[in-house]
C-alpha cells in the first residue's frame, strides 16, 4: 500500500492567508510584516508582484529585506500557478502574491477568458465560463498544495445593487462591508483571512482554528506587525492536539461498569445479562461475555448506552 497513515499533528502545516481591502489600506505592507514574522529574521521572502512593483516601495523598511519579481500580463490562472512554482523553487521561506485579484479580473484573467470564449462561440451563456473556471480551479488547487506559507493580497470593493424604495423608485444600495475581488468562494480556502481597514488595523473574517485567532490583532485599532507573523509561525510549528497513545483499557473496570449499567436487566445473574445482550443483538450468540476482550467490552458498553439500557 502506498499510503502512509500516521497521527495528525499541526507540525509542518503551511498556512494560506488572504488579506483584502480597498486601495490604500496597507495590504502590501501588512503582508510583508506578517511574512517577516513567519519567515524569521533571516528567512527569505519572495513576492510575486502584479501591482507595478508596489511591494518594492517598502524595500528599505522591512527588516531583513525581501525579493520580488514582476507578475505581468497575461494574468491567467496558469501564470499564477507558474508564479507559485517559481516562489517555491527559489527556496523562499514565505511567499506573497500581490495581488490575486488580477487572476480574476485582470487582463488575461478569468473574466477576460470568459469574454474571449463568448467572442469565439458567438453566443452568450454559462458555457463560456467552463474552460476559464476549470483553469481557475487548477490555481486554487495549487494553493492547497503549498510547501511554504503563502499570503495572497486581494483588492476589495463595496458591492452595489439596485433596489426599489418605498415609492417604487429604483435606488442604488451599497454594501456595508467590502468584498474581495475574486471568485466568491476563493477566500474560504484560506487558513485565515481578514479585511484591512483604512487605519491599517484588521477585521478577522475567518480562522480555521480557535487558537489561530490569538495570533492576529485582537481589536480594530491594532495593525499587523512582525510579532503577529512570529506567533503564527510558532502556532504552525506546535504539535497542537496531536493524539497520544491512550492508556490500556482496564478489563475489571469495564466488567464492573457493564454490570452496573445493566443492573435492571440481569438481577444479579451473569447468564441473564448475556441472554439479554443476545436478545438485543448487542452480543452475537457466538460470543461469551467471559471471553470478550477489553476492546470488545468497551464496544458493548457503548451499544448498551446507545440503547438507553441504563
Amino acid at each position: 500500500m502506498s499510503f502512509q497513515i500516521k497521527p495528525a499533528t499541526r507540525v509542518g502545516i503551511c498556512p494560506l492567508v488572504a488579506a483584502y481591502s480597498e486601495s490604500g489600506c496597507g495590504k502590501t505592507y501588512s503582508a510583508l510584516l506578517l511574512a517577516r514574522g513567519l519567515a524569521g529574521p533571516t528567512g527569505r521572502i519572495v513576492v510575486a508582484d502584479s501591482e507595478s512593483r508596489r511591494a518594492s516601495l517598502y524595500a528599505d523598511v522591512i527588516p531583513g529585506g525581501f525579493e520580488t519579481f514582476d507578475l505581468c500580463v497575461p494574468f491567467s490562472p496558469v501564470r499564477y500557478v507558474e508564479a507559485i512554482d517559481a516562489i517555491e523553487a527559489s527556496g523562499a521561506a514565505v511567499g506573497i502574491i500581490d495581488s490575486g485579484s488580477h487572476e480574476w479580473e485582470g487582463m488575461g484573467g478569468v473574466i477576460d477568458m470568459a469574454a474571449e470564449c463568448e467572442d469565439k462561440s458567438g453566443r452568450p451563456g454559462l458555457h463560456n465560463w467552463k474552460s476559464p473556471k476549470f483553469e481557475h480551479a487548477k490555481f486554487v488547487q495549487r494553493l492547497l498544495r503549498l510547501k511554504i506559507p503563502m499570503i495572497v493580497c486581494l483588492r476589495a470593493k463595496y458591492k452595489t445593487r439596485q433596489k426599489k424604495d418605498e415609492k417604487g423608485k429604483t435606488v442604488i444600495i451599497k454594501d456595508d462591508v467590502t468584498s474581495p475581488i475574486q471568485a466568491e468562494d476563493f477566500i474560504f480556502e484560506a487558513t485565515a483571512h481578514f479585511e484591512i481597514l483604512p487605519n491599517h488595523s484588521i477585521i478577522v473574517t475567518k480562522c480555521s482554528h480557535p487558537q489561530l485567532r490569538l495570533c492576529l490583532p485582537e481589536d480594530k485599532t491594532t495593525p499587523i506587525t512582525i510579532e503577529h507573523g512570529a506567533k503564527l509561525a510558532a502556532w504552525c510549528a506546535a504539535p497542537g492536539s496531536a493524539p497520544t497513545t491512550p492508556p490500556p483499557l482496564d478489563l475489571n473496570a469495564l466488567k464492573k461498569e457493564l454490570w452496573t449499567l445493566t443492573k435492571d436487566r440481569h438481577n444479579g445473574v451473569a447468564k441473564d445479562l448475556e441472554r439479554w445482550l443476545w436478545a438485543e443483538a448487542i452480543l452475537s450468540e457466538s460470543e461469551a461475555l467471559e471471553t470478550c476482550s477489553p476492546e470488545r467490552l468497551f464496544e458493548i458498553i457503548a451499544d448498551v448506552k446507545a440503547k438507553g439500557a441504563a
